[in-house]
C-alpha cells in the first residue's frame, strides 16, 4: 500500500513538475512576452463624463490628462468639454493641477508630453463654433514644474492632431484634416512644437471608383533601429477595393513604416488588426499598442473595449491584456518603466454610456501591467 501511494505521489509530482518546466521552456524558447495586470485603480470620478486620456511622467510625477463634459458629444452636437490634468507621485493618490476652459469651444482628445524642460498639454481637437459653423484647430498649454500653466496658444487651424512626439530635437505629429467625404493624414514637423509644416503625407485623400479611403487617429512611434511606424485607424466605408491595397485597404487598423531620417515613402506592413485610439511604445526592444476594438457579448451584440497588444513586424499582433471596460471607453495613454507598463483609459462600466448630447457618467482608470522577462 505504501509503495502504491509513493508511486502515485511521485507520478503526480513528476507530471506537474514536467508540465510546469515544459511550459516555461516553451514560453522562453518562443520569445513570447507574457503580461498580467498588477492592479487597476480608478483615479478620477466626479460624476461627469470624463474621457479621452493620455499619460506621461515628468520630474518624478505621473500626469494624466482627459476631457470632462456631460457626454461624449460629437461634431454636430452642442457639447462643450474642458481639459483636466491630474498628477500623482505614487500612481495611487491623484490631485487635480489644471483645468482648461475656452468659452464656446469643445476641447477634446488631450495629449500630454514631457520635454527636457517642460510638460505640455495639447488639445488636439478644438471645435470652435463661430456663427454655428464648426472650425477645427489645436492649442497647447505648458508648464515648467507641473502646477502653474501658461495661457493657451492656438496652432495649425484645419488640422486635428493625434499625439505629438519629440524625436532628436524636433516635434512630430500625425494630423488629419476633415474634408467632405474623407480624412487624409499628414505628418507635421516643428522646431518648437507650435509652428508646424508638412513633412510628408502618409495617407493621402484617395477616391477610387467612387469609394473613399478614410483615416483619422494616427500614432507615430520612432524605433531604436532608425525606422518609424504609423498606427492608423481606418473606418469602414464602402466595400474593400483591391486598388486601395497600397493605402491599407478598408480595414480599421493599418501599420505603415518609413525611414526615420526622411519620414517619406511610407509602406504598409500590416493591416490585420482592428483598432481605434492607438497609443504605442517601444520598451526593452518590444513594441506595444493599446487601443480600442470590439468585443462580442453573449446575446450576439458587440461592445467597445480596450486591449493591449504586442506587435512584431512581419508577425503581427498578439493580445496581452483585455482591460475592464464597457460601452464608450478606451482612448488610452501609455508609459513604460522597469518591468511595467502603465495604461490610462476611460470606461463607462461603472457609469452610463452617453454618446451625443445625453448626459452620462464615465471614469478614468490606471492599469499597471507587469511584463515578465523573456529569453
Amino acid at each position: 500500500m505504501l509503495q502504491l501511494l509513493c508511486g502515485l505521489f511521485c507520478g503526480l509530482f513528476c507530471g506537474l513538475f514536467c508540465g510546469l518546466f515544459c511550459g516555461l521552456f516553451l514560453m522562453f524558447a518562443s520569445g513570447s512576452m507574457q503580461a498580467g495586470e498588477i492592479s487597476l485603480t480608478k483615479i478620477f470620478d466626479d460624476g461627469k463624463y470624463n474621457s479621452f486620456t493620455d499619460l506621461c511622467k515628468f520630474k518624478g510625477h505621473y500626469y494624466c490628462t482627459f476631457r470632462s463634459a456631460i457626454s461624449h458629444g460629437g461634431a454636430s452636437h452642442n457639447v462643450m468639454g474642458d481639459i483636466v490634468v491630474i498628477r500623482s507621485a505614487d500612481k495611487t493618490n491623484w490631485q487635480e493641477v489644471a483645468r482648461f476652459h475656452q468659452e464656446n469651444v469643445d476641447l477634446r482628445d488631450p495629449k500630454i508630453i514631457a520635454t527636457p524642460d517642460s510638460i505640455r498639454v495639447y488639445a488636439v481637437d478644438c471645435r470652435f463654433r463661430p456663427g454655428g459653423k464648426i472650425e477645427y484647430a489645436n492649442c497647447v498649454w505648458s508648464s515648467q514644474e507641473g502646477t502653474k500653466w501658461s495661457e493657451a496658444r492656438l496652432m495649425a487651424p484645419g488640422y486635428i492632431f493625434w499625439r505629438p512626439k519629440l524625436y532628436k530635437g524636433k516635434f512630430y505629429v500625425p494630423a488629419y484634416a476633415r474634408r467632405p467625404g474623407y480624412c487624409c493624414v499628414d505628418l507635421l514637423v516643428s522646431d518648437d512644437g507650435e509652428h508646424w509644416h508638412v513633412q510628408s503625407t502618409p495617407i493621402p485623400p484617395t477616391e477610387v471608383e467612387e469609394e473613399i479611403l478614410w483615416a483619422n487617429e494616427t500614432e507615430i512611434l520612432f524605433l531604436e533601429n532608425g525606422t518609424a511606424l504609423l498606427f492608423a485607424r481606418r473606418n469602414h466605408y464602402g466595400k474593400a477595393n483591391p486598388k486601395l491595397k497600397k493605402f491599407g485597404g478598408f480595414r480599421s487598423g493599418v501599420v505603415m513604416q518609413a525611414d526615420a531620417k526622411t519620414l517619406t515613402n511610407w509602406k504598409v506592413i500590416d493591416e490585420g488588426l482592428t483598432f481605434h485610439s492607438p497609443a504605442a511604445v517601444q520598451h526593452r526592444g518590444r513594441i506595444f499598442l493599446a487601443g480600442r476594438d470590439k468585443h462580442p457579448l453573449s446575446d450576439g451584440r458587440f461592445t467597445e473595449t480596450a486591449r493591449l497588444w504586442e506587435f512584431i513586424p512581419g508577425k503581427g499582433f498578439t493580445p496581452l491584456v483585455h482591460f475592464k471596460t464597457r460601452g464608450d471607453c478606451s482612448y488610452p495613454g501609455i508609459v513604460a518603466e522597469g518591468n511595467e507598463l502603465l495604461v490610462s483609459y476611460f470606461s463607462t462600466h461603472e457609469g452610463k454610456t452617453a454618446y451625443f448630447e445625453l448626459p452620462g457618467k464615465a471614469d478614468i482608470y490606471l492599469s499597471r501591467i507587469k511584463l515578465e522577462p523573456t529569453k
